[in-house]
């Protein structure tokens, strides 16, 4: 067999995974040329992938395949551009009706709240946070520079969070955003409110409005693996379950908290995704990458870095309750280990020029003692000022 037709049967025998990891490069440097933005490309890419991944063609030769990437990409990226030229054009009333909270109803607060504010407030948010704009595309659309848009987001926030307050008869608690898949709600919701903070949890589609007023933001942990697709690697052999959509729905929350300076806490998945969105990887099994001298799933002590949030918070060795099978392999850029347990997975991550941005791998929801209530009380008081 020639040497051409050995690489042909190689091709033809990827697998559907393999070439999604393939095509995440191709994909992103196509949709950059199209709509001007890397970050914009990015998203849309993961995007494309979401849908591969729910109804792509599975059983298709890879030349297929890789053509339904490429004319699903290109579709997105046209009706991106689409969505540019109109967004001036915002429809309130089926923006409200769309705004959801948690298993998708609808929060009349924040319509409430909302429809409080001046029509060019109103614009505002609606324009970065439930068309999901950068500020660079919030100042071109109000012909303003990219600073200046920054400004008048942060003002109409602070309008749009004062008035949320007040239609929930001055309730002096910051809110806490908790994002969630199919996991229960209630461990994590009674212990922010036992640190004092209102809790918002939202199980399904994006934060929006949600997220527009919040004061802090918790990714809980995940009964469903993180995709290794958002991590460039093809899919392992001990890889359970996936959620694309939450976790895309999380890294874009996680994304526009790191950016606005909201107080971050990732529980568990939710650390591995803030290690993700950095650009780092995950070990997909811990046993099967030969992690398993110590059981993760029992308490166990870690110990904290020096100079660190993890340190004031919690002490150097503190014990914590984990459960997870996936942990941080290759660590992002920007973000710095803060804790490691006794055999050397890595147990926390921060963001050094952030001022509260901490992902613990561990359940601090479930942690005896006083680890889990000093989490919760930093992050309220931190979300609170």
């Amino acid at each position: 067999m020639s040497g051409s037709a050995s690489h042909e049967r190689h091709r033809q025998e990827m697998t559907f995974d393999a070439i999604l990891t393939e095509q995440a490069g191709p994909l992103t440097r196509r949709l950059a040329r199209m709509v001007g933005d890397r970050e914009t490309a990015e998203d849309l890419r993961q995007e494309t992938l979401a849908r591969a991944w729910r109804r792509g063609p599975r059983d298709a030769s890879p030349p297929v395949v890789r053509a339904w990437l490429h004319r699903t990409a290109t579709n997105l990226a046209l009706d991106e551009l689409r969505r540019r030229k109109r967004r001036e054009h915002v429809p309130l009333r089926e923006t409200l009706a769309a705004a959801g909270g948690h298993d998708g109803q609808r929060d009349p607060l924040l319509a409430d709240a909302l429809a409080s504010l001046t029509a060019h407030q109103r614009l505002v948010l609606l324009l970065r946070f439930e068309a999901g704009l950068s500020l660079r595309e919030v100042g071109a659309l109000l012909d303003l520079g990219e600073d200046a848009a920054r400004k008048r987001v942060a003002r109409a926030r602070a309008a749009f969070l004062e008035a949320y307050r007040q239609a929930g008869d001055d309730d002096p608690r910051p809110t806490i955003l908790l994002l969630l898949g199919r996991e229960d709600p209630a461990p994590y919701e009674a212990w922010l409110r036992a640190s004092g903070a209102r809790v918002r949890t939202v199980a399904g589609g994006q934060a929006g409005l949600d997220l527009a007023g919040a004061d802090g933001l918790v990714l809980g942990g995940s009964e469903t693996d993180v995709h290794p697709s958002l991590y460039g690697e093809p899919v392992g052999p001990h890889v359970g379950a996936t959620d694309l959509t939450r976790h895309l729905r999380d890294l874009a929350a996680l994304r526009h908290a790191l950016r606005s300076g909201l107080p971050v806490l990732g529980v568990c998945s939710g650390t591995q995704l803030l290690n993700v969105l950095h650009g780092g990887t995950l070990h997909q099994d811990l046993p099967a990458a030969g992690w398993d001298a110590l059981d993760h799933r029992d308490e166990h002590p870690i110990a904290t870095a020096d100079d660190t949030l993890a340190r004031r918070l919690i002490g150097g060795r503190p014990g914590v309750v984990s459960e997870h099978h996936q942990a941080v392999k290759r660590l992002g850029r920007g973000v710095r280990v803060t804790s490691v347990a006794p055999d050397g997975l890595v147990e926390s991550l921060e963001v050094p020029d952030h001022p509260f941005a901490l992902g613990v791998q561990w359940h601090p929801e479930r942690c005896s003692g006083d680890v889990g209530r000093r989490m919760a009380d930093a992050l309220v008081a931190a979300s609170a000022a």
